[in-house]
């Protein structure tokens, strides 16, 4: 049995558990911001801090605060808020940082290339289940290319000054099977800003196309200058980390001494683990083929099933 002595203590912990619960929650010390997101999950915290932001502050501080404050405003993500109605002629804007001018005024029928009523979809999902994850896909071009842009948007219903609105965010992924644009996912691209992002959007969209077109895109991958660019190439091991193709000149296709030798993990299995995860990043010293010297280098590989074979398709950029 419980004694009087113990009763107390869970009594007391139960009292203390919102006030721990408040203190650590990640809007408190301002830790998520638009400059933070990654992934999707980044996106629905975003937006839940964003409402609690508007909920503490007020209508008008929010608004501001969405317009100027970097931490609501960076890049491609930024905060919106919009009448939460099922027609686009009724839903007015309240805040829409790119064009202020457009705040005040009604958005319109806004139907997708999948034939879905935004707005209708937006509203059947704040009010029905209380916000969640929404999916569409714009005709809207972006900066480079013509290209669709799938865009997945996080959404909660807030009131705005007594009115319904909604409040959310959006993604736009580079790295999807529809968004995987020559234009802007190449190794070019991840050669002139090598990092993690850019990394995983080369390698992912190689994984698609090779998932896509099965062994017919090896002569693809290795050759077309889209996925070959100075020290950055592609390459494909099997399920023992052999190598079973690469897009670097210099590597004898079908032997792991070049790229994939033991002494470049101290003997450690790197395919296993990267086929049980998905993906995974490693981190080795090996020859620059740019360079002609040993550099140390950060790749990441995704795996794939291609011909009820399990491979993992990869790429890496060198460290100076």
């Amino acid at each position: 049995m419980i004694g009087a002595a113990s009763r107390f203590l869970l009594a007391l912990g139960a009292l203390l558990l919102p006030a721990l619960s408040l203190a650590q929650t990640p809007c408190a010390d301002k830790s998520v911001a638009a400059s933070a997101i990654r992934t999707r999950e980044d996106v629905r915290t975003f937006v839940q801090c964003a409402r609690e932001y508007a909920r503490e502050h007020g209508t008008t501080e929010a608004r501001r605060a969405f317009h100027e404050d970097v931490r609501w405003k960076s890049g491609q993500f930024f905060v919106y808020v919009d009448g939460n109605t099922p027609r686009g002629e009724d839903s007015m804007t309240f805040v829409w940082p790119p064009d202020p001018s457009r705040e005040g005024g009604y958005w319109g029928p806004l139907i997708d290339k999948f034939g879905n009523d935004y707005f209708k979809e937006t509203a059947r999902v704040t009010t029905n289940f209380g916000g969640g994850y929404v999916y569409f896909s714009f005709s809207e071009p972006n900066s480079v290319t013509d290209m669709d842009q799938l865009l997945e948007a996080y959404v909660l219903p807030i009131d705005w000054d007594g009115t319904p609105a909604v409040i959310g965010a959006d993604i736009y992924r580079q790295d999807l099977p529809g968004t995987c644009s020559p234009a802007e996912v190449n190794a070019a691209a991840l050669e002139t800003e090598p990092n993690a992002e850019r990394l995983q959007e080369l390698v992912r969209c190689a994984a698609y196309r090779f998932e896509e077109a099965g062994y017919f895109a090896a002569f693809e991958l290795q050759n077309n200058p889209r996925w070959r660019s100075g020290s950055i190439y592609l390459f494909v091991l099997n399920s023992r980390g052999m190598q079973y193709f690469s897009s670097n000149p210099v590597t004898i296709n079908g032997a792991a001494v070049e790229e994939w030798s033991d002494s470049l993990f101290t003997e450690r299995n790197v395919a296993s683990p990267a086929a049980a995860f998905g993906e995974s990043t490693l981190y080795y010293d090996a020859l620059n083929p740019a360079s002609g010297s040993v550099q140390r280098k950060v790749a990441f590989v995704k795996r794939v099933m291609v011909g009820g074979e399990a491979l993992l398709v990869g790429s890496g950029y060198y460290l100076p």
